[in-house]
């Protein structure tokens, strides 16, 4: 019997693939530099995309709902939140800055109902050791006043913060996406 022998030889990636994951991840660490310049400008992006895409879900609907259906009941359900979606997005395409004030504050409303859960479970959870309990606690009030300084000013500073969380998300993908295309990323090829 004749054995087969499979043997892995590393190769790295094209070239063409490394050169655009370096130029990506440019791209990618410019756009951090300007999100963090201008926080709002991600956000306000960000908002524009997603009502241009409910607009666009409200016409589908609409037009779903006028094609020939078997049932009378989802033909009217199609055409009332088609023009419901279409409605809400012209009212957040004609005011961002109330759109965005909206979703920080619904967002910081959320790390509030976060903060009062781990201080909770910090104090409670007899179990854990008392310096996770502390470190619970500690993440909890932390949150707490994050959230109510986004409640009090969701424009000038809940947008800023958003804006620079994203811009550090793009930093560090840029980062990784260059690295890759530099080091050529070593794969396996079988033979």
């Amino acid at each position: 019997m004749a054995s087969v022998k499979s043997s892995n030889s590393r190769q790295k990636s094209p070239n063409w693939l490394r050169y655009v994951q370096v130029g990506l991840g440019a791209i990618s660490i410019i756009l951090s530099i300007v999100i963090l310049a201008f926080p709002g400008i991600a956000v306000y992006t960000i908002i524009l995309i997603l009502s241009i895409a409910l607009l666009i879900i409200g016409i589908e609907r609409i037009a779903t709902g006028i094609a020939p259906l078997p049932s009378r009941s989802s033909r009217i359900a199609n055409i009332g939140l088609g023009a419901l979606a279409i409605a809400v997005a012209l009212a957040v395409i004609s005011f961002p800055v109330f759109t965005a004030g909206l979703l920080v504050t619904l967002a910081a409303i959320s790390l509030l109902f976060v903060g009062i859960a781990r201080i909770i479970q910090g104090v409670r959870n007899k179990d854990t050791p008392r310096w996770s309990r502390g470190f619970m606690v500690g993440v909890g009030v932390l949150s707490i006043a994050v959230s109510l300084l986004v409640i009090a000013h969701p424009i000038s500073f809940g947008v800023r913060l958003l804006g620079f969380m994203i811009s550090i998300a793009l930093l560090i993908n840029g980062i990784q996406m260059i690295a890759l295309g530099i080091s050529g990323r070593m794969r396996y090829k079988e033979s």
